[in-house]
């Protein structure tokens, strides 16, 4: 499998092809393309770039990585440790964080600590339109993207991957910033941008009297070496690139867009095709050995046959009597429970839900959907005992959570379990 890296900064493309033969990893070629200021002219040599991939690199598969500038990050605490409700809760917590709603934004996480049910998570979003513009290109070029990613994080996860140190101070040097990763156990703790041309020695000899050895990649400024006691990390950005989608990595996050997620081949239709034609060859397989059975031999199993059906007729008869018994009492069974739902739902909400939550509504539907809806002081901890209830499935919010008078307000949907 040959992959090209494509590393996004202000004024510089950086590409690194990368093959995958029989588990080994080798790198084929790189190139840096330098961009013009224009817009305009920028978006030409990027078109005309992707365009040559295929006969310059002999590939039509790509991964971009964009600048660390482009993304907002945040460490946010939730109190599940399900990725599926995760993700699910991290739209709503997200509203207090990003300027914009939400689905303005695309974002990923990655869990970072575990602990008591709850867990930290690193949050980075980047806004839609600014992704519009590349994927366009990559569609008009007729390539195949296998992800999206920061750049920077894929520094990190390259640093992270050496298993030099645990604690760290860890900068890239772009072309116009450092970019900073505080890493504690080899995991980051917080993200810095500090600019070209302003005082970084202050702040990184700061950081590194909690943290340890600093290490740098990239382009710093000539003197920054001699001024900090910095050990050099030898890395190719658009190469760490195209390696996260052919190896596992510590910080998992892809910024691909639902509209570029590549199709899963159905193989249904050929399974059935297959059966198809391996059932009429057995069928004219077993017609030729049928024909040259022996008669005598076919007409001692048809008696048998015979003998077997009539024993088994009786148990077939008292069978059928008692799955209609089975169905009918399963009718009133279901009938008295529908019957007790409202009940059941408030004795079990009563049950599990903290002291601290006020319930302003509830609605029971007769095929067990369930609506609830008041203030707590934190919506999201509602979630976590009304998964954990057996009682209850499919637990999800049915509206954004709203602040009111120092209170979240929030509603939830829910089934009754069988």
């Amino acid at each position: 499998m040959r992959v090209a890296g494509i590393s996004f900064e202000n004024y510089l493309l950086r590409i690194s092809v990368v093959d995958k033969k029989i588990g080994v990893i080798k790198p084929v070629k790189s190139e840096d393309i330098s961009l013009p200021v224009s817009e305009q002219e920028r978006t030409a040599v990027i078109k005309e770039t992707f365009q040559k991939l295929k006969k310059k690199y002999n590939t039509d598969k790509i991964v971009v990585g964009l600048a660390f500038n482009n993304f907002s990050h945040h460490i946010i605490e939730i109190p599940l440790s399900s990725r599926t409700d995760i993700r699910n809760a991290m739209f709503y917590e997200l509203e207090k964080y990003l300027p914009l709603p939400p689905e303005e934004y695309i974002y990923d996480f990655s869990i970072l600590e575990r602990a008591q049910k709850r867990t930290r998570n690193l949050v980075f979003s980047i806004r839609k339109d600014r992704m519009n513009w590349l994927l366009n290109i990559v569609r008009d070029s007729g390539l195949n993207i296998l992800a999206v990613r920061c750049s920077f994080i894929e520094a990190v996860n390259e640093f992270i991957s050496t298993g030099k140190v645990k604690d760290a101070v860890f900068i890239y040097a772009a072309e116009d910033a450092y970019y900073i990763a505080v890493l504690k156990d080899q995991r980051p703790v917080q993200f810095r941008v500090v600019l070209k041309g302003k005082n970084i020695v202050a702040e990184v000899e700061k950081l590194a009297e909690s943290y340890g050895s600093i290490y740098i990649a990239g382009t710093p400024e000539p003197d920054i070496r001699d001024k900090l006691n910095v050990k050099t990390f030898p890395l190719s950005l658009p190469n760490s690139v195209a390696l996260s989608v052919l190896r596992r990595s510590g910080l998992e996050l892809n910024f691909m867009p639902a509209g570029f997620l590549p199709k899963k081949k159905d193989y249904y239709p050929y399974a059935i095709g297959a059966m198809t034609v391996l059932s009429v060859m057995l069928y004219f397989f077993t017609a030729v050995y049928s024909y040259y059975k022996d008669y005598s031999a076919l007409r001692n199993v048809e008696k048998k046959i015979e003998r077997i059906k009539s024993k088994a007729s009786g148990f077939l008869d008292e069978r059928k009597k008692m799955e209609s018994v089975y169905e009918k009492k399963k009718f009133l069974y279901d009938f008295q429970r529908k019957k007790n739902l409202n009940i059941e739902v408030l004795t079990e909400l009563s049950r599990i839900l903290p002291m601290d939550i006020w319930l302003t509504a509830m609605s029971v539907d007769e095929n067990g959907k369930v609506g609830i809806e008041g203030f707590a002081k934190r919506a999201a901890s509602i979630i976590e005992p009304l998964s954990k209830s057996k009682f209850f499935t499919k637990v999800e919010f049915a509206s954004p959570i709203v602040l009111q008078n120092g209170q979240e307000k929030f509603s939830i949907k829910m089934e009754v379990s069988e």
